[in-house]
């Protein structure tokens, strides 16, 4: 494209160009190193294509090899090499760049200094600033909504995006549905049907009654313990040696991943547990005999 637009050169360097530099450059440079005669950071060398021919059709994404070789369609040739493939949001830029007329900016080669610095570490880490992680909390008011659906404010940021999106909600779940769905994520076991029996019975009165109260009771199992515990002992990487030094036994670690189950449901205090779940695998290294009590 001869002359891209102000909004199309912004799409580039806003999606395009940074993760060529990160994936490609390296291997595909006009500088000193252009593996199957490619050279993707410059205009002219995406234009010319390699030793195979064409990479990239303006306008059509469907006849563009590039765009197959990073969905991975191409059985021998899959980019970026020895890396995860894309992800699907990339993908789709890149599918709607090449839509546009594959508008590119970069017209003049760059030399072997321009290659260095585009592939820095430096440069790498502030175009890695922008992702969402590392960006400053923010504190949005929830968007006013119509209807009934939204219940929490939450509930209202996920209803303007769906709304936004011309979408709609699904139906509730009967309560067979949500009684099992509770009791599988917060035990990993199917709920009995007493228990199902009783909770259809107690949704007839109030719905949200009866959600909040098998959720109490769910989470006050023990099997509910039993079930969280190993989330905990891979937060805290346990493990029952040390990896490393010969491999030595840790002989007081094995008290705590069955300690955890203790002070996950109620009574204990949520504050309390944590910092039991935080506290005591220190303790545990360090106090030969530790009584085991929290």
């Amino acid at each position: 494209m001869a002359n891209p637009t102000a909004e199309q050169v912004e799409f580039f360097e806003k999606n395009i160009r940074s993760v060529l530099a990160e994936h490609c450059y390296e291997c595909h440079n006009s500088s000193d190193k252009a593996k199957g005669g490619l050279a993707l950071d410059w205009q002219g060398g995406l234009a010319k294509g390699g030793d195979s021919g064409p990479v990239l059709v303006a306008g059509k994404p469907g006849s563009s090899r590039l765009l197959r070789v990073i969905r991975h369609e191409e059985k021998d040739l899959k980019m970026p090499k020895d890396g995860p493939r894309l992800s699907p949001v990339v993908i789709g830029n890149f599918e709607k760049w090449i839509a546009m007329g594959a508008p590119d900016p970069r017209t003049k080669q760059p030399t072997r200094e321009d290659i260095a610095k585009a592939t820095s570490w430096e440069t790498i880490r502030e175009q890695r600033k922008q992702w969402w992680s590392f960006q400053p909390i923010r504190f949005p008011a929830p968007p006013q909504m119509n209807g009934v659906w939204a219940r929490t404010d939450i509930d209202k940021f996920i209803q303007s995006a769906w709304e936004a999106e011309g979408l709609s909600p699904a139906g509730d779940a009967g309560p067979q549905a949500i009684v099992r769905r509770l009791s599988f994520v917060l035990t990993g076991l199917p709920p009995t049907s007493g228990a199902t029996a009783a909770f259809v019975q107690a949704t007839v009165g109030n719905r949200r009654a009866a959600v909040e109260t098998a959720v109490e009771r769910l989470l006050a199992s023990p099997p509910c313990g039993e079930h969280l515990a190993p989330h905990w002992t891979d937060l805290m990487r346990y493990a029952e040696s040390r990896a490393c030094d010969g491999d030595p036994d840790l002989p007081h670690a094995h008290p705590y991943p069955h300690s955890l189950i203790l002070p996950l449901p109620p009574p204990v205090p949520l504050p309390s547990s944590f910092r039991f779940l935080f506290r005591w695998p220190y303790q545990l290294l360090l106090v030969p005999g530790h009584d085991n009590q929290f």
